[in-house]
């Protein structure tokens, strides 16, 4: 979870290998929030074993904290 300077939440996301995913979205190109890296302050780590359960578990942190870029997984307006 990326959150800002102000602790609001910019970006869920999930990954197999922690290290390589973060990398990539300060590097990559097409990386959801590659206009908004600057505003990352803070990064959060959340381990959930079971691919189902973290699929939930991401949809409804972006949805009960109003994650800010994550818009395909948003059902909030």
């Amino acid at each position: 979870m990326f959150y800002n300077i102000h602790d609001e939440l910019l970006f869920v996301g999930k990954a197999r290998k922690l290290r390589q995913r973060i990398k990539k979205h300060f590097e990559d190109t097409v990386s959801p929030i590659k206009h908004h890296r600057d505003e990352v302050y803070k990064i959060e780590v959340c381990v959930v074993d079971d691919p189902m359960e973290r699929d939930i578990y991401e949809t409804y942190i972006i949805n009960t904290q109003h994650s800010k870029y994550n818009i395909d997984k948003a059902f909030f307006k």
